[in-house]
């Protein structure tokens, strides 16, 4: 018996699917600024002042110290040009996520197409569209990088299946469509380098007409065939890795966390396969969301745990389902997918930016969908006449999904609503330790403060920035030696950076500690290189050594980073009347 599911108009699939997305985000327009919106966008001049060479050529995220830790050109590009656009009105960036997020959601649509009925391919894009784990992709404006990335990466996905069997002309045309659409998916985010994966598993699995088993022959004839387009964007790979290592000065770049950098290789797989039972649960239930996943709402695996054995379990059961399900090439498609696009963000052959990040399962939420509109399909061929049970069902999840994430949207307000929802929802976190930390600081409650920021370390010990924030605090508050042990633990941890030596200079020199400040700035401009916060305080230990000469010229090798500063000029003056005023001083005497 045929399978009994109504046939939709594209048309029809259109407005259901683009209803489906701004019903589950118009809520979202009226969001703000969050968390990372604030640095990346609105406080970033090569946005805000239209700096394109720098949005395209230069570092996405600056992290810190002004250190250059990522690069996505496609993505400050596509937000300068909205600033540009629209000013720093917000409500413009979430309509432009909004419509993004729609755009991925009909391609999806296209996509479960090529190896599903019209109607399954429909209730599979329907569920992406309202699925809640997207929130932080959607909601919040830097989750662009995302939508970008994978509207490329579909985009291509749908452009390889549709163009496979057309004539020599078409197909070589098309080589250049899939490498541009290939670099503007990798230059929006990392993620969207395992393109070539993808589209080897679809040639592996998806048959060239709906329905058919792919025959091991016809398979390599598609191998043979699709070669020129695995050199094509193994070349534009290549050209991006070595771009990368131009802008960052290495491949890596992105910041290792706290949690993750003291891992040894094995310890690290443990947890990259840990982490794959929070995956499913997301994916499959993601009513308990959180901004952060980082301790101690998840923890690093150092020894083999339940959920270390649950992951190794998905993952074993992931490949069979790739390997085994030749008559279902959804399944196959499904298992694959999942397995490839989470494969950049899951530790397991690098660590990754973040132990684990909800914005960054929106590309591999397509094999949920995948997962959704087969399961339908094939209830449609193997019960009919429960079909219209399955497809309530369906429609029941869609609606409950959609319901999850519109109560979700306002989470995203501004950073004030992210963390305290934080704090409400997974108090445990390092992170919200650190968010009620700086709240007691503006309260006022600095013991509290203290208190916190203990706490915090002690669940993310080798944190460079709070190790900084709470020395600092501990510095204001003349409680020297905690302060000092703080600062000096931050210099161990990361001693290319200058805050620490900064801070830890300062803490000499308020101390009556001269030589100290001297050696620890001067160690921080031989690491750093130079630096006006770092003259200055070489500048400030020689006066405390009474080296005055000295500390004119270091307060002069300040000012040249900036000779227009009045506080600069300010200080040279006294130094240079203290200077002149030493010898008739002495000659009284």
């Amino acid at each position: 018996m045929s399978a009994p599911l109504p046939a939709l108009s594209r048309a029809r699939i259109l407005l259901l699917v683009l209803g489906i997305a701004a019903a589950t985000y118009a809520n979202a327009l009226g969001n703000g600024w969050a968390v990372d919106d604030e640095y990346i966008v609105r406080d970033n001049p090569v946005v805000t002042e239209g700096r394109w060479g720098d949005a395209v050529s230069g570092a996405y995220w600056t992290g810190l110290e002004a250190e250059p830790s990522l690069w996505r050109p496609t993505t400050l590009a596509v937000l300068t040009a909205q600033w540009q656009a629209f000013g720093g009105r917000p409500l413009a960036f979430h309509a432009v996520s909004l419509l993004l997020h729609a755009l991925v959601s009909v391609l999806v649509v296209l996509l479960l197409a090529a190896v599903l009925p019209t109607a399954a391919a429909a209730a599979g894009g329907a569920l992406f569209a309202a699925h809640p784990v997207h929130v932080e992709a959607v909601a919040n404006v830097v989750g662009q990088s995302e939508l970008l990335a994978a509207a490329f990466y579909l985009g291509a996905c749908v452009l390889y299946l549709r163009t496979r069997d057309a004539g020599a002309r078409a197909r070589a045309l098309r080589l250049p469509a899939l490498a541009l659409l290939y670099a503007l998916a990798i230059g929006a985010k990392e993620s969207g380098i395992t393109l070539p994966g993808v589209l080897l598993l679809l040639g592996l699995v998806v048959p060239e007409r709906r329905g058919e088993v792919p025959a091991p022959r016809r398979v390599r004839q598609r191998l043979v065939a699709d070669l020129p387009v695995y050199v094509t964007l193994g070349a534009v790979a290549g050209a991006y890795l070595c771009l990368r290592v131009w802008v960052l000065g290495s491949v890596t770049g992105e910041d290792v966390p706290a949690e993750l950098r003291a891992l040894g290789t094995g310890a690290r797989v443990l947890t990259a396969l840990s982490l794959w039972p929070t995956y499913l649960r997301l994916l499959v239930i993601p009513f308990d969301l959180s901004s952060d996943y980082g301790p101690a709402v998840l923890l690093p695996a150092t020894g083999v745990r339940t959920d270390v054995v649950a992951g190794a379990l998905i993952l074993a059961a992931l490949g069979a389902t790739a390997l085994a399900a030749r008559r279902h090439p959804w399944a196959a498609l499904a298992a694959g997918w999942l397995v490839i696009t989470v494969l950049p963000i899951s530790h397991l052959l690098f660590p990754a930016g973040t132990m684990l990040g909800e914005r960054t399962l929106y590309l591999p939420s397509v094999a949920v969908a995948l997962a959704a509109g087969g399961g339908l399909a094939l209830v449609a061929t193997r019960r009919p006449q429960r079909v219209r049970l399955a497809a309530a069902a369906g429609a029941l999840v869609v609606g409950v999904f959609l319901v999850r994430s519109v109560v979700r949207n306002p989470t995203w307000f501004d950073s004030f609503s992210v963390m305290s929802a934080l704090a409400r929802e997974h108090h445990e976190s390092w992170r919200a330790h650190r968010s009620r930390a700086a709240g007691l600081v503006r309260a006022g409650d600095v013991t509290g403060a203290l208190g916190e920021y203990d706490e915090a370390l002690r669940l993310r010990p080798g944190d460079y920035a709070m190790l900084c924030e709470a020395g600092s605090l501990y510095k204001r508050q003349r409680q020297l030696a905690p302060a000092e042990r703080l600062l000096t633990a931050a210099v161990r941890v990361e001693p290319d950076r200058p805050l620490a030596y900064r801070l830890l200079a300062e803490l000499y020199l308020l101390a009556g500690d001269g030589r100290r400040a001297h050696a620890t700035a001067l160690a921080g401009l031989a690491r750093w290189g130079s630096d006006h916060d770092l003259w200055a305080l070489v500048s400030e230990s020689y006066v405390a050594k009474g080296d005055l000469p000295a500390a004119v010229r270091a307060r002069q090798a300040a000012l040249a980073f900036d000779p227009s500063s009045a506080s600069d000029r300010g200080r040279l003056a006294e130094l240079l009347a203290a200077q002149s005023s030493a010898p008739a001083d002495a000659s009284a005497r």
